[in-house]
């Protein structure tokens, strides 16, 4: 275990050791050694990492509903991108799991959340916090399914407007119109999903064009 290499990962001293050994720690490996594991650190991670992508979700797309923010925030927690993550933090490397278990997608994540876990009952909340952003922050703020392209449609046309096509219980259409021509149309299950499909389309096609 190298608690050197993950106090430089997590850019965090820790004052009690014992704290980050346990989130390093493998329940299995606690059963043959002794040692506190990562239980319930990874328990209390878990809710901070939730707490804060909702958190930075909700700034950074204040057009997006509840329901489309919870699709945000499982695609950006859910296992096989926070394993990714993980791995390419090298926090597996501080940790003796892989000496003693097969490590999958869910064990790797435990990690990450105990060592978030851990962040926050030596250093308190906001250190946890910065190291969240700090590790997903770009996957959060860069998703290419959460783009804000309606801003970026207003900063490509100073005057444009939406029309609605046509309208329907199960689907809206709509057509994005500037400078007197048709830029773009999108559908949605509502207008304003329908405005958000035909900004993403619009600004796809001027990126092709530019190409």
């Amino acid at each position: 275990m190298n608690i050197e290499r993950a106090q430089e990962i997590t850019g965090h001293v820790f004052k009690d050791r014992a704290v980050i050994r346990a989130a390093l720690t493998h329940p299995s490996v606690s059963a043959l050694t002794g040692a506190e594991n990562y239980d319930r650190l990874e328990f209390l991670g878990d809710s901070i990492l939730g707490a804060v992508v909702s958190e930075r979700l909700f700034s950074l797309y204040p057009e997006s509903d509840a329901g489309e923010l919870t699709n945000m925030r499982k695609a950006i927690v859910s296992k096989e991108p926070i394993s990714k993550l993980t791995a390419a933090l090298e926090l597996l490397k501080c940790s003796d799991c892989e000496m003693h278990i097969p490590l999958n997608a869910k064990r790797v994540c435990d990690i990450y959340e105990a060592v978030i876990g851990a962040l926050c009952v030596d250093g308190g909340i906001g250190v946890a916090r910065e190291f969240v952003l700090k590790t997903a922050g770009d996957a959060i703020a860069s998703h290419p399914d959460f783009r804000d392209y309606k801003s970026e449609v207003n900063e490509l046309f100073p005057h444009y407007e939406y029309n609605v096509l046509s309208a329907s219980e199960d689907e809206v259409k709509v057509e994005l119109v500037a400078m007197g021509r048709r830029i773009a149309t999108g559908v949605g299950a509502s207008k304003k999903l329908a405005e958000r499909d035909c900004a993403r389309n619009a600004v796809n096609a001027l990126k092709a064009k530019r190409k």
